[in-house]
């Protein structure tokens, strides 16, 4: 395992300090890349500190400073960019914290208030870790696992020095690996490492959304998935979107049946049978597909185990 005054810079000698009681690395944390502290890095590493100083101060070992932090993107497929649009930024939106230990990472919202979620992965379950891209650049992760993840939308002067810092702990050696290989998600509450889909702590017994009642709300409720995952903008937007499709569809098939007569103009066909069966079935086919996709998006946010309460 790396020290905590391993040397990040040769020409600098390390110094451990303590800000809002987190123990950190004042010659890393507030420097760039050539070690010239530069206030474009302290100030926002201040504000991630003080916004993060609780989780922090409890989720660090005696023996664990942090060497730097970042604001990015986290791990997320080119389909949910796609599906999901300039939303992405909101629900990927992350603060990576480089330990001489392990990367820590904390779900944040727009302001950086930490949402009581947060992943990590020890250095010694890393079999590769590096920084690509020019002027956006990403953080290119390998587990021992073989799985891959990518962090996204890094500045160009953060990624030139969390480079050095991986460079640095990757040459200091000895990590210490785990059972899991791999990154893991944590509980909020006693900080142990939680299963994959079992939404309850195994240590102190704090329960999760799950995804069988996402499931539930996102098929019999307009928005249920968006709403139980607290995802409200896209809530409001999907119960206005399918409560529509779901009127549409069900005045399609009363037609369809005869249940509503059609009055048509002189020369019109009445819009009744075969033609408003197909407005109906399309229709159910739409709305099945928007619930699908909902289910795909939710599945995703449950799975970063969001507290019940």
């Amino acid at each position: 395992m790396a020290a905590a005054d391993l040397r990040i810079h040769p020409e600098l000698s390390a110094r451990l300090t303590t800000v809002q009681g987190v123990q950190v690395r004042e010659d890393s944390v507030f420097t760039d890349d050539r070690g010239r502290e530069r206030k474009l890095i302290r100030k926002p590493a201040e504000e991630y500190l003080e916004k993060l100083q609780e989780i922090l101060r409890t989720v660090l070992a005696p023996d664990e400073a942090v060497l730097y932090l970042a604001r990015c993107q986290s791990p997320v497929s080119v389909f949910e960019q796609i599906t999901l649009g300039w939303y992405i930024y909101y629900v990927s939106s992350v603060v990576v914290v480089f330990t001489n230990r392990r990367l820590i990472h904390f779900t944040v919202g727009w302001r950086g208030r930490w949402k009581r979620m947060l992943r990590a992965v020890s250095w010694g379950d890393l079999e590769e870790g590096k920084i690509a891209g020019w002027l956006s650049k990403t953080l290119n992760l390998k587990y021992r696992t073989g799985k891959k993840e990518k962090y996204w939308k890094i500045s160009r002067m953060d990624g030139n020095k969390i480079k050095l810092v991986l460079e640095a702990i990757f040459s200091a050696g000895g990590h210490e690996s785990t059972s899991a290989q791999e990154i893991v998600s944590l509980c909020p509450e006693c900080r142990s490492a939680l299963t994959p889909r079992v939404y309850a702590c195994p240590k102190c017994a704090t329960a999760f959304k799950d995804e069988e009642t996402m499931a539930r709300r996102s098929w019999l409720i307009p928005g249920g998935g968006y709403f139980y995952t607290r995802n409200w903008f896209l809530g409001v937007g999907d119960f206005i979107v399918e409560a529509y499709l779901l009127i549409l569809m069900i005045f399609s098939a009363l037609f369809a049946a005869g249940i509503i007569v059609d009055e048509p103009n002189p020369g019109e066909e009445p819009f009744t049978g075969g033609p408003a069966w197909i407005v109906a079935g399309l229709l159910a086919a739409v709305l099945v597909v928007e619930k699908l996709l909902t289910l795909h998006h939710c599945r995703r946010f449950v799975r970063n185990f969001i507290p019940k309460d």
